[in-house]
């Protein structure tokens, strides 16, 4: 990643550039890959450059979400628009969306990479605007205000996140399966394998902007920014009194959220069984994931992507 995000980049915007990828991270999306293209029956070495796309295509989502968000902190550390000013982060945002149309011409079959890169940049735009839609209040430009869903069901959530988050899991096990020169019907099961590991993902991370302690993000994120796009809050929806009901959307519309409000609305989903309930949804996905394995050969490759997909349902962070 280090060596294609400094080809051709100014000394004095290396770190700017630079610091979004250094912050660290899971890296799991890459690990999806790597091990996608072992349990295709490739080599490891040949999925490197891939799995490199796949994170910077998560790096690229996560500078220019900071910017939509005006988030302050990521991975514990400060956003690249808090600590280089929200210019600088689009810069940086535009030079890695160069840089990946790079990276897809040095991977293997890279018309087919290329493609992959596209949709799945394309996907994920529509999932933010959704995730955007969905919040409740904090932005006044007149497309939002017109287009803002005043009640997101649980089917319309799964779409959003199935954009915003699943797809690029997905494309990461596809990757995987391109690198490997697998026959159509290995890449199509780690699709759906991607697929359902992705939304779990999403759901988890719902789970723990609620219910975690140690994410490295501020704790109650979602409800400070007005999103109704998160499981845990439209599960405690369905479950709520009416009366509670307007208690926790009246939060999520105010025009600013404080950390009083949001300690209510904790107190609030507390009441529910949602903590369960969300938990569950994880767990349905995850065996979804599993049985779609299934239909793969036994290999260190398909091991590798049964522990991953354990991770993201289990991990804390």
């Amino acid at each position: 990643m280090l060596r294609y995000l400094c080809r051709g980049l100014d000394e004095v915007f290396l770190p700017v550039v630079l610091h979004q990828t250094e912050a660290g991270g899971k890296r799991i999306r890459p690990a999806f890959t790597l091990a996608s293209c072992e349990a295709a029956g490739g080599r490891e070495e040949d999925a490197l450059v891939p799995a490199a796309m796949i994170e910077l295509i998560h790096n690229y989502s996560l500078i220019m979400d900071d910017i939509i968000d005006k988030g302050m902190i990521r991975r514990g550390l400060p956003t690249v628009r808090a600590k280089y000013s929200e210019v600088m982060a689009l810069l940086a945002g535009m030079f890695y969306r160069e840089v990946l149309d790079e990276i897809a011409e040095d991977c293997p079959q890279p018309t087919k990479m290329r493609t992959l890169l596209i949709d799945t940049i394309k996907e994920t735009i529509e999932g933010e605007r959704l995730d955007i839609l969905f919040e409740q209040a904090g932005r006044n430009e007149e497309y939002i205000v017109q287009n803002r869903f005043a009640n997101v069901p649980l089917n319309l959530y799964l779409n959003m996140i199935g954009k915003k988050t699943a797809h690029l899991i997905q494309a990461a096990c596809v990757a995987g399966g391109i690198s490997a020169n697998a026959k159509d019907s290995v890449v199509e099961t780690l699709s759906k394998f991607g697929w359902s590991a992705g939304m779990a993902f999403q759901v988890i991370d719902d789970f723990l902007d609620v219910f975690g302690e140690k994410t490295g993000k501020e704790k109650g994120k979602d409800i400070l920014e007005h999103k109704l796009g998160n499981a845990a809050i439209i599960l405690s929806l369905e479950e709520l009194s009416q009366e509670d009901k307007v208690r926790l959307m009246t939060v999520l519309r105010k025009e600013r959220v404080t950390d009083t409000d949001a300690q209510q609305a904790f107190r609030l989903i507390a009441k529910t069984q949602t903590r369960a309930r969300t938990q569950k949804l994880a767990f349905d996905f995850l065996k979804e994931c599993k049985e779609a394995l299934s239909e793969l050969s036994e290999s260190s490759g398909r091991t590798k992507l049964e522990a991953l997909a354990d991770f993201v349902v289990s991990r804390v962070y």
